[in-house]
C-alpha cells in the first residue's frame, strides 16, 4: 500500500495542470451562477424600483405604507414567476455544476468515455445522498441521531469508493484487491477531511472573536484563502487517488 501511494503521489506530480483545470471550472461555475441571479434579480428589480418612485407628497409613515401596500401588491402579481425564475435558475446551475465537473474532471481517470460515465455516476451518486438525507431525516426524528450520524459519513464513504472504481473501469478490484483499495481510497479521504474540518473549526474560533469591522473584513479574507487552499487540496488528492487507482488497476491486467 505504501508502494503504490507513493508512485500514486509520484504521478499526480507530473500532471498539476489537472489541479489548476479543477480550479478553472469551479470558477466558470460561480461566474456562470452568479450572471444567472444577477439578471434574474435585474429583470424583476424593475417593478421594485417602480414601487420607490412612488410620492405620497406625505409624512414618511405614511408613505411607508403605501410603499409596503404596494410591494404586496407587486409580490401578489408576480410572487410566483419570482419562486418559479429562482428555482429554474437553481436548477440551471445544478446542470452547470454536474456537467462542468464531468467534462474536467473526466480527465483524471484515463478510461475510455469518461465523460458520460462520470456524469452518469456522479448524478446517481448525489441523488442516493439526498434520498438517504431525507430517510436518515426522518431516522433523526424518530430518536434514534446517533444512527443517522452514523450512517450518513459510512455511506458517503461507500458511494465515493464505487465512484472512484466505476470512474476509473477498475470495478474488477472490489474482487481482486478490496481490502487494500479501500484503505488507500480511505486514507486519502479521511485526510482532506481532517484538514478540511480542522480549517473549518479555526474559521468558526475566529468568527467567535470577531469584535471590530476590520476583524471580520480579515477573516472573510481568511475565508477566502482557505477556500481556496482546500479546493486545491482536493483536486490534487482527487488526482493521486485516481492515479492509485489506475496503478492498481494496471498491475491487476498484468497479472
Amino acid at each position: 500500500m505504501e508502494l503504490i501511494l507513493r508512485r500514486a503521489f509520484a504521478l499526480a506530480n507530473q500532471r498539476p495542470g489537472l489541479i489548476f483545470l479543477d480550479i478553472l471550472w469551479k470558477a466558470i461555475w460561480l461566474m456562470a451562477t452568479i450572471a444567472t441571479f444577477i439578471l434574474v434579480a435585474a429583470w424583476f428589480g424593475t417593478g421594485v424600483r417602480t414601487i420607490g418612485r412612488q410620492d405620497t407628497g406625505g409624512v414618511s409613515p405614511v408613505h411607508a405604507w403605501l410603499a409596503a401596500s404596494l410591494f404586496r401588491e407587486w409580490w401578489a402579481r408576480h410572487g410566483t414567476d419570482i419562486i418559479l425564475a429562482g428555482g429554474l435558475a437553481i436548477l440551471f446551475s445544478l446542470m452547470c455544476w454536474f456537467v462542468l465537473e464531468a467534462l474536467f474532471r473526466s480527465k483524471l481517470s484515463q478510461s475510455n468515455g469518461a465523460f458520460k460515465v462520470y456524469l452518469l455516476s456522479n448524478l446517481a451518486k448525489h441523488l442516493i445522498l439526498w434520498a438517504a438525507v431525507l430517510i436518515l431525516a426522518l431516522v433523526w426524528r424518530a430518536g434514534a441521531p446517533a444512527i443517522a450520524i452514523v450512517v450518513l459519513p459510512v455511506l458517503a464513504f461507500i458511494l465515493t469508493l464505487l465512484d472512484t472504481l466505476i470512474r476509473s473501469d477498475a470495478v474488477e478490484l472490489l474482487g481482486t484487491d478490496l481490502i487494500r483499495v479501500t484503505g488507500l481510497v480511505g486514507i486519502l479521504v479521511a485526510f482532506e477531511t481532517i484538514v478540511g474540518a480542522s480549517c473549518a473549526l479555526i474559521l468558526i474560533a475566529g468568527f467567535l472573536h470577531v469584535a471590530r469591522l476590520m476583524d471580520a473584513v480579515v477573516m472573510v479574507g481568511a475565508s477566502g484563502v482557505c477556500i481556496v487552499i482546500l479546493n486545491l487540496l482536493h483536486g490534487y488528492l482527487l488526482l493521486v487517488r485516481f492515479s492509485a487507482v489506475h496503478i492498481m488497476r494496471r498491475n491487476v491486467v498484468e497479472v
